[in-house]
């Protein structure tokens, strides 16, 4: 549950950051994305951002 928690604040972070321009500092991201493993964390971030581009591109087409 951790997991998808700290998934879904960094996400929503994300969307924010490239929607708005809110600057958030490294360590934000650094102190939510904590894994077991390197593969892991490789797959969080990589999903994490895949999902924030979707979602802001889709809101962006979906306005114009």
């Amino acid at each position: 549950m951790k997991l998808m928690k700290s998934f879904t604040v960094i996400v929503l972070n994300l969307v924010g950051e490239l929607w708005i321009g809110l600057c958030r500092k490294p360590e934000f991201y650094d102190k939510h994305t904590v894994t077991r493993t390197k593969i892991g964390y490789t797959i969080f971030v990589l999903s994490a951002l895949l999902l924030s581009v979707s979602v802001v591109t889709w809101a962006y087409d979906r306005l114009q």
